[in-house]
């Protein structure tokens, strides 16, 4: 009887170090600041981790979108505030983990609503995926590729590129090509002055035929000089109408030799 009893109980301690040495899932807080406003905030135990999304559904158990990808996702602790829902729906959360090596798994789902505990769907638990990611641009798909190969796709883009991804859900991912913002440079030829009138300074005059066409903002030619005959030339505000942007074209023996923009200012 006593060997029985001891058999019992080493089993139960065998069982609890098992169950111990699984991989407990994250928390996380979901909180109801206002009608329009839910706070999403989450401990994070894992520095490992590569990739974190929170995500949302309508439905509670499927249908879940991405709407926030974090940029840190190794921080200990973080939080999102969403405000872009139906007002008067019941919305749930998750959330996404990536960990280095390539195992990822979902949280539980939670609502801010009353009773709002949801337990995960048994299709969540922690894996290593044998997937296919699917890469999409401005919402077209680009190509697909085997976990493996997204990974290295991934560190590629990271460490060569200033392009960024997306998560949209568990196996697609949106990339955005970086967009690098284009500096405008004044024309040396086309400005204007300190008065406020538009110059047109052309050193080579003698030596080409130039005309210039000139354009509304939304580009509507508005009118051109066929011939420039002197330099500099001097237009007066009148020729444009009104103020603001306008858009020009240089030719130099028909020839396109600049194309720019300039701003003319209120009288």
């Amino acid at each position: 009887m006593k060997t029985r009893r001891l058999f019992f109980v080493c089993c139960l301690i065998s069982f609890s170090i098992v169950a111990g040495a699984q991989m407990a899932l994250p928390g996380f807080t979901v909180r109801e600041l206002n009608k329009q406003k839910t706070q999403i905030s989450w401990i994070n135990p894992y520095p490992s981790c590569i990739q974190l999304a929170v995500q949302r559904s309508f439905d509670s158990l499927k249908n879940f979108r991405t709407i926030f990808s974090a940029i840190s996702p190794e921080l200990p602790a973080n939080g999102f505030v969403d405000t872009k829902f139906p007002p008067g729906i019941t919305v749930y959360y998750r959330i996404f983990y990536v960990l280095k090596g390539g195992a990822y798994f979902f949280t539980d789902t939670k609502s801010p609503s009353a009773d709002s505990y949801i337990a995960r769907v048994p299709d969540t638990k922690v894996a290593e995926p044998q997937t296919t990611i699917r890469i999409f641009k401005k919402d077209q798909l680009m190509f697909s590729l085997e976990y493996p190969d997204y990974i290295k796709f991934r560190d590629s883009i990271i460490s060569k590129t200033k392009d960024s991804l997306y998560t949209i859900d568990a196996d697609s991912v949106q990339w955005r090509p970086f967009m690098a913002k284009v500096m405008w440079k004044p024309s040396q030829h086309v400005y204007t002055n300190e008065k406020g009138l538009l110059l047109i300074q052309l050193p080579e005059l003698k030596q080409h035929h130039y005309r210039i066409v000139f354009f509304e903002e939304d580009g509507t030619e508005l009118f051109q000089v066929k011939t420039i005959r002197e330099s500099p030339l001097t237009l007066d505000k009148a020729a444009f109408i009104h103020a603001g942007w306008f858009h020009f074209e240089l030719y130099e023996d028909d020839k396109l030799k600049e194309k720019n923009k300039f701003y003319l200012q209120k009288n």
